[in-house]
C-alpha cells in the first residue's frame, strides 16, 4: 500500500472510530433516559393505585347497605329520596342551584309560580290532594268545596284578611263566599283563583299573595292548588301525581324543596346553545367540557359525565347541602362528613393503570434489549476498526522509516 493511500484509509478508518464512538455517546444516553423513564412509570404506577371513587348509599339489601357510585343523576335521584329519605342539592361556590336543563326550562316558564312548576317537571305533581276524580264540572262535592274554602280561610287568617262574615253559614250551611279558578294557559298553575262575596259587593276579585313568609305562601300555593284542580275545565288531575296518592308525597317535597332553594339562592345550569347562553347567567354554554372550573380535567360537564362530576366534589368547584326538615332549609355538608358517602379504591382504574404500567415497562425492556444489541454491534466494530487501525499506522510508519534510510 502506497504512503497517500495509507495516509487516506487511516483518515478513513478515525473518521469511522469517531462516528462509532459518537454513536456509542447517543445509545449511552438513550439507555440512562430509559432508567429515567422507568421511575416515572413506577411513580406514575404507584400514584394510580392511589384511586379512589366516591360512591352514596341507595339502600339496604340482606341487612347490608349498598352503594353506587356518585354522579349528579344518581345524587339527585328519586332513589336516594325515597331509600335514604334525604335530599341534596349541589352548588357552585356562589351558591346557586347546579339542575338538570329541564328543570332550569320548568323554574324559568313557570314565571314564580311552585304549581306551574310542580306542573311541568318530573311526572308532573301537584300539591293538591283532593280526589283527583272530583270535579266541579263532571263530580260536584260538597266536601271538596268545604275543603277548598278551609284552605282559602287558613291563608286569609294568615295575612289578617276577613271577609266579615264566618264561612260556611251556621244556619244555611252555603258559604257565603264562592271560589272559582280561571284558566289562563295550558300549563298546570298557568291560571288564577278569584272569590265572589254573596251579598258584599265582591264579585270574581283576583286572589293575589299578600304574604310576607314561606309558611303564608304555603298556604296560598295549597289553597291555589286545590282549586285549580278541582275547578280547573282545562286540566285532567287524573292524569297528575296529586297528593290524594300518599306515594307521590316525597317526590312533591322534594321538588319543592329544590324550588325554593332555587328561588333564593339563584341556579344555573348547561346549553349545547351559545344563543341561550348569552347574556344569561343560569345557562353555561359548553358543548364538550366545563371550562368555568378552576381545576377541569376531564371532558364532559359535572351534570353529564360522574368523572367530571367526582373530580369537582373533591376540588371544590362543587359543593354538597342536604335539606334539613328541622331547619326547614338546605344546610351544608360535605363528601367527608356525609356518613351516605364513602370513598373506595377504583378498582377499575386500579386496572387500567396496571395494564399500562406492564405495557409501558414491556416497551421500556424491548427498546433497553435493542439499544444493548446495538452497543454490542458498535464495540465489535469499534475492535475491528481499533485493529485496522493499528495495523495501517504500523504501515505508515514503516514507509516513513524506509524513507528516510533511502534518503539517508
Amino acid at each position: 500500500m502506497g504512503m497517500a493511500a495509507s495516509q487516506a484509509r487511516l483518515l478513513s478508518i478515525t473518521a469511522r472510530l469517531s462516528d462509532n464512538e459518537q454513536s456509542g455517546q447517543t445509545l449511552a444516553y438513550a439507555k440512562e433516559r430509559l432508567a429515567d423513564r422507568t421511575d416515572q412509570v413506577t411513580t406514575e404506577y404507584n400514584e394510580a393505585l392511589k384511586a379512589t371513587k366516591l360512591q352514596i348509599m341507595t339502600g339496604y339489601a340482606d341487612g347490608a347497605a349498598s352503594y353506587t357510585d356518585i354522579s349528579f343523576a344518581m345524587l339527585t335521584s328519586s332513589q336516594v329520596v325515597e331509600s335514604l329519605g334525604k335530599q341534596y342539592c349541589v352548588t357552585d361556590t356562589k351558591g346557586r342551584v347546579l339542575v338538570d336543563y329541564n328543570v332550569a326550562k320548568a323554574f324559568e316558564n313557570a314565571k314564580g309560580s311552585l304549581n306551574a312548576f310542580l306542573g311541568a317537571v318530573g311526572e308532573n305533581y301537584a300539591l293538591s290532594d283532593v280526589d283527583p276524580s272530583k270535579k266541579a264540572t263532571t263530580n260536584p262535592s260538597t266536601d271538596v268545596v268545604d275543603k277548598i274554602h278551609e284552605a282559602w280561610d287558613k291563608y286569609f287568617n294568615s295575612i289578617g284578611k276577613t271577609f266579615g262574615s264566618t264561612d260556611p253559614d251556621a244556619v244555611s250551611n252555603n258559604h257565603l263566599w264562592e271560589f272559582k279558578y280561571v284558566d289562563n294557559g295550558t300549563g298546570i298553575g298557568e291560571g288564577y283563583a278569584t272569590i265572589t262575596v254573596n251579598g258584599g259587593g265582591i264579585t270574581n276579585q283576583v286572589i293575589n299573595f299578600e304574604g310576607t313568609n314561606d309558611e303564608q305562601l304555603a298556604l296560598y300555593n295549597y289553597a291555589m292548588s286545590v282549586t285549580e284542580s278541582y275547578y280547573s275545565e282545562t286540566h285532567n288531575f287524573e292524569n297528575i301525581n296529586t297528593q290524594y296518592n300518599k306515594g307521590n308525597s316525597s317526590m312533591t317535597s322534594y321538588y319543592t324543596n329544590l324550588y325554593n332553594k332555587m328561588l333564593s339562592s339563584g341556579y344555573y345550569t348547561y346549553t349545547d346553545k351559545p344563543a341561550e347562553a348569552q347574556g344569561d347567567e343560569h345557562y353555561v354554554y359548553d358543548h364538550s367540557s366545563y371550562k368555568g372550573a378552576s381545576s377541569a380535567t376531564t371532558n364532559g360537564t359535572p351534570l353529564d359525565d360522574p368523572n367530571t362530576f367526582e373530580q369537582y366534589l373533591k376540588n371544590g368547584d362543587l359543593l354538597l347541602e342536604t335539606y334539613s326538615k328541622s331547619a326547614g332549609k338546605f344546610v351544608s355538608t360535605s363528601i367527608s362528613s356525609d356518613t351516605c358517602i364513602q370513598e373506595v379504591e377504583d378498582d377499575t382504574k386500579i386496572a387500567i393503570a396496571q395494564a399500562k404500567y406492564e405495557d409501558d415497562l414491556s416497551q421500556i425492556e424491548r427498546l433497553d434489549s435493542r439499544y444493548d444489541l446495538q452497543i454490542k454491534q458498535l464495540d465489535t466494530e469499534h475492535n475491528t476498526l481499533q485493529t485496522e487501525y493499528e495495523s495501517v499506522k504500523n504501515v505508515i510508519t514503516k514507509n516513513v522509516e524506509n524513507s528516510f534510510q533511502t534518503f539517508g
